[in-house]
């Protein structure tokens, strides 16, 4: 034992009146799961047999998958969870409760057949008292069941969302153990005690506590609520006891606070200090229940001028959002993958997160009290609500669970009630402008009621919601009911231009107006990169661009509260197109966690560590034509940094302000050394990254194949590894397309039967040629095709012929292969007499259209 351990343990022995007992009892129930996949009657009877049901262990999704295939559906419904609980018999005379973090989103708990309780909502966590329940003769087994639906309830937040809603109690579960003497409010994050910190200086602080206690005897009981501050290591700071006495069978609220503690460590992002807190309910000298608290002493303030302030200095918030899922697991994460994300987000330089569009883990808020990360949490009311007492009230009881169970953090500042309510109408679909006036009255009504419940629950924080740029906002009156206004801004993506970002801060800035951007971001799909970005064509240089002119504009308005990039990570988006099909892909790294270049932007800007990074992860393997200089750039907050080629030393360069630097480069076929390197603060710090270029020549003498990303700016690289160039109107002596018009896809169709949607995401319109000016021989021609519009059959048809010869006659691909299908067709041609391939295509009936096109000598 260290010796600091051993003076605070016989310092107890001394002074406490805790002699013995354990206080709780808590273990984990996440193992020994069966599970099946859809209603069924009698499931909670001890009779009904589960032999056949699937082997589980929590945490649990049934939807990991199946949001993600070319189905557009995906199961939302009922499931049901069964397992054996085993409980030492010496728990006989205890209260036992059943725990569970999330359970996505109504949830029924039978024990032994009877039913116990319920939940409503997906994104909190709830405990139901099963002692009455319970099956203790000798050798008996306890039976617990548990029926989760995710299926769409008008009168459960969310109603409409961008994500998927996986069904499942995809969180830990736990049983809980208390003596019949006991703290009510039975969860995972707080134990049922509330602390406060008033009065927080660098001078001196106070703790205060509130908890509710039951006395579930047929006695009057008196005890002892002991409350034990430590410090970091363990050591003695604080101990603070009130004696109560609490009658038979009732519940009573206690509040206690201790002397002031001088000089506290202050908790901060760059110094995140805990103390801990253990509160008892002490009687007769034995512990009968006990919980702990991880609290941080800080105080902050939002103002308008200033922004925001921490233990009286004033700090840019700059952050990120995240959302919980994982590629392969949906929201069934374990600890270890929070830990992951919060590092990740830590490590990048963020000293703020919105969690979004709901309250996450209770490991979750534990990190970011750990990593000094703080936190907006929010309930999940997005985009539309009804009108209806029932929405209300689950509405309520979401924000009164949500700050509950996450009241003791230090890292949480504001608690959010909405995100972007006026976004659609009540069919679901996204509309303009909200021109209901009924409907907005209320949904006023509701926004001030969601606010004042907020307030009232945590006057020592914020309140926020976050809208989207939309004017109906200021019409309704709804700008200004929180304390912070967050906005969600995309100029530059979803329309307009990225410099508009800032004149839109500028105007939304406004005395008593306390702005903070709760969203901002584009798209960045990994397998597509360019040389040319351009909006909405998912490079990683474009997602770059935008976040580099963002961070930019942010810089220059420090009055600015904070920011939060939309997104940490790629997240699940169902039924949504583009060039990854059901996925929002504006994160700082993938959906399974890969960091894209755009990470570095950010690290470089955010993170003190010395780093270089040259920005080309993202596109290590590329092809192009033989002397083309090619542009490289790279992060870091060195203030030069020297690139060598091959071991050849490029001119130093010095960076921009938002720390990027920037060559041009001459690549040779093959493989290509790239290493930069600069110093901070003495010590030469390095990267280093090798480029596989892929040349052709110019004049495609010496071809063996080519593949080409038709109607896009963009190369793409495939599984396989080969690239597919980005197109290019016809030159004499090489390739492209004649005349056409290139065209997207509209994000919101999803191109099915296909691994590859980046070739099939563009095309080019009233295409009337395609022309490779290659050697003579023998080639196999494939073309790429899928519809983008739900026409008719017959609305388009056309022919192709390749070097005159018919290829395709009456070609309909509605009729052939339906709408928004991937196709191949492959032909053998053969170019004789120096003319190359000439690809011709007739439209007979409304325009020509080709997605793709790749020739392979043979």
């Amino acid at each position: 034992m260290k010796f600091h351990s051993l003076i605070f343990f016989l310092f107890l022995l001394c002074f406490s009146p805790v002699v013995n007992g354990q206080g709780r009892v808590q273990f984990s129930i996440n193992d020994g799961w069966k599970f099946f996949p859809n209603g069924t009657a009698y499931a909670e009877t001890v009779a009904a047999s589960d032999a056949g049901w699937e082997p589980v262990s929590l945490p649990h999704t049934w939807n990991a998958t199946d949001p993600f295939d070319d189905d557009k559906t995906y199961r939302r419904g009922i499931s049901w969870y069964r397992k054996e609980l085993n409980l030492d018999a010496r728990l006989k005379d205890k209260k036992v409760f059943l725990y569970f973090e999330a359970a996505n989103q109504v949830a029924h708990l039978y024990v032994n057949g009877y039913f116990a309780g319920m939940h409503k909502g997906g994104y909190t966590g709830f405990a139901i008292d099963i002692t009455n329940y319970l099956n203790w003769k000798p050798n008996g087994k306890n039976l617990v069941a548990v029926q989760v639906s995710n299926a769409h309830d008008p009168f459960i937040p969310p109603l409409n969302v961008g994500y998927a809603s996986y069904g499942g109690i995809y969180r830990d579960a736990w049983a809980i153990v208390t003596d019949k003497l006991h703290f009510t409010g039975v969860n995972n994050n707080s134990g049922g005690v509330y602390i406060t910190t008033p009065g927080v200086t660098k001078q001196q602080a106070t703790v205060a506590v509130r908890t509710q206690v039951k006395n579930e005897t047929n006695a009057a009981r008196t005890f002892q609520f002991v409350n034990t501050i430590t410090d970091a290591a363990g050591m003695l700071v604080k101990s603070f006891t009130k004696s109560v006495t609490i009658a038979a069978n009732q519940e009573m609220m206690i509040t206690n606070a201790g002397e002031p503690i001088a000089n506290p460590k202050l908790w901060s992002p760059a110094s995140p200090y805990r103390y801990q807190v253990t509160s008892q309910i002490v009687a007769n000298g034995v512990v009968l229940d006990e919980v702990r608290n991880n609290i941080g002493f800080r105080w902050f303030s939002f103002d308008n001028g200033n922004g925001f302030s921490l233990n009286g200095e004033k700090l840019l918030l700059h952050g990120t959002n995240r959302h919980q899922d994982i590629k392969g697991k949906g929201d069934a994460l374990t600890a270890e993958d929070h830990r992951r994300d919060m590092q990740l987000i830590k490590d990048m330089g963020c000293n703020f997160v919105r969690l979004a569009h709901y309250p996450q883990a209770a490991e979750v808020l534990r990190l970011a009290d750990e990593l000094g990360l703080l936190i907006w949490e929010e309930t999940p009311v997005v985009n539309f609500v009804t009108n209806s007492p029932e929405f209300v009230a689950n509405e309520e009881n979401m924000i009164h669970e949500m700050i509950t169970q996450g009241y003791n953090h230090p890292a949480v500042i504001m608690w959010g009630s909405s995100n972007e309510i006026l976004l659609h109408g009540p069919d679901g679909e996204r509309i303009g402008t909200q021109n209901d006036p009924g409907y907005m009255a209320v949904v006023k009504n509701f926004a001030m009621k969601f606010d004042s419940t907020v307030r009232a629950e945590d006057p020592t924080r914020y309140s926020t919601v976050a809208m989207h740029v939309s004017g109906d906002y200021a019409k309704y009156g709804l700008d200004t009911i929180s304390q912070v206004a967050g906005y969600n801004v995309y100029s530059g993506w979803y329309s307009g231009k990225v410099e508009e970002f800032g004149t839109d801060l500028d105007k939304w800035r406004k005395p008593g107006h306390n702005v903070f951007i709760s969203e901002y971001g584009a798209e960045g799909e990994v397998r597509l990169n360019t040389n040319n970005p351009m909006r909405f064509d998912y490079t990683g240089q474009y997602q770059r661009y935008f976040n580099e002119s963002y961070l930019r504009q942010i810089n220059e308005r420090p009055w600015l509260a904070g920011t939060a990039i939309w997104n940490q990570f790629d997240f699940s988006q169902p039924n949504i197109g583009g060039p990854q099909s059901h996925r929002n892909q504006k994160g700082m790294a993938t959906w399974d966690r890969k960091n894209k270049d755009v990470y570095y932007l950010y690290k470089a800007n955010w993170n003190p560590e010395p780093m270089v990074y040259i920005a080309t992860r993202d596109w290590l393997v590329r092809s192009g034509e033989s002397q083309t200089m090619t542009t490289f750039e790279a992060y870091s907050n060195a203030p030069e940094l020297t690139l060598t080629v091959n071991g050849v030393a490029q001119k130093i360069q010095r960076g921009n302000d938002v720390k990027k630097f920037s060559w041009q480069v001459l690549l040779k076929d093959g493989a290509n050394e790239l290493s930069a390197s600069g110093k901070i603060n003495g010590q030469t710090y390095s990267d280093h990254v090798v480029i596989n270029y892929k040349a052709f020549n110019a004049d495609l003498s010496g071809i063996q194949s080519l593949s080409v990303n038709v109607g896009s700016n963009a190369q793409y690289l495939d599984a396989s590894g080969n690239v597919w160039v980005e197109d290019r109107p016809y030159r004499k002596g090489s390739f492209g397309s004649v005349s056409g018009s290139s065209k997207m896809f509209d994000r919101k169709d999803v191109i099915m039967s296909t691994a590859d949607e980046p070739v099939f995401y563009t095309y080019q319109d009233s295409l009337p040629a395609y022309r490779f000016d290659v050697p003579d021989g023998q080639y196999q021609v494939t073309l790429r095709f899928a519809e983008p519009f739900r026409i008719k059959t017959g609305d388009r048809v056309f022919n192709v012929t390749i070097n005159g010869v018919p290829a395709l006659r009456d070609f309909d691909i509605a009729a052939a292969i339906g709408i928004q299908r991937a196709v191949n067709k492959s032909f053998i041609a053969q170019a004789v007499t120096g003319n190359g391939l000439t690809i011709q295509f007739e439209a007979i009936k409304g325009n020509a259209i080709l997605n793709a096109i790749k020739i392979r000598r043979l």
